[in-house]
């Protein structure tokens, strides 16, 4: 009888432990300010509380579209009086989901099998000056997804940057009609066309 009732319980801890192991972020708030002419932002988090399983990163959604997976406990763009725009995610691209605001949520994702927690929401509101983003010029970018070499149909640029999901910038090229991504891996980048018109930035996929 001893033998059972110590079965039971120990089948009882190890159900209890086996749940609850994929627990989802904590205290997820947002921040947002405008001074001309961007757009700063932080959406931040806590880790998952103990116990839990191999944490290996965050997927942030706008909606139901998956927008980066992360393995840090925020998003941002910001202003550094040393190093100016400072940025995880890409840049103001964040907000401009909508013209309006949306809901964003936040989950852990655990290994084995990239198994995510139950997700986190929070409203975000619209980019300020909407009007300004709304006649905004958007980049004409094809073929995209491209094989490497892709056509850029927006005139008058300055610069053209390169960036990868985490807003790390990875080159940056002459303002060509026509740049050589060819050396770079199969995936999703962001690219940044700066014009006299403004900044426009776009994902583009190389496969």
């Amino acid at each position: 009888m001893k033998t059972i009732l110590l079965s039971f319980a120990i089948f009882l801890i190890f159900t209890f432990q086996s749940f609850g192991q994929i627990n989802p972020i904590t205290n997820l708030t947002w921040n947002h300010y405008y001074e001309q002419p961007n757009n700063y932002f932080i959406l931040e988090w806590e880790e998952p509380d103990l116990p839990h399983d191999e944490l290996i990163g965050y997927n942030v959604y706008r909606e139901d579209e998956l927008f980066i997976f992360i393995n840090e406990t925020s998003i941002y763009n910001i202003y550094d009086p040393v190093y100016g725009i400072v940025s995880n995610c890409g840049g103001e691209e964040f907000l401009f989901y909508s013209t309006g605001g949306f809901t964003a949520y936040v989950t852990a994702v655990y290994n084995p099998e990239q198994i995510e927690s139950t997700p986190e929401a929070i409203e975000i509101d619209e980019p300020l000056l909407i009007i300004n983003y709304i006649k905004k010029p958007k980049a004409i970018l094809y073929p995209n997804p491209t094989n490497g070499i892709l056509n850029i149909g927006n005139k008058n640029l300055t610069k053209i940057q390169l960036f990868d999901l985490t807003g790390k910038i990875l080159k940056e090229f002459n303002p060509n009609p026509l740049v050589d991504l060819s050396n770079f891996s199969k995936g999703i980048y962001l690219i940044k066309l700066i014009s006299d018109e403004g900044i426009m930035t776009d994902k583009i996929i190389i496969k």
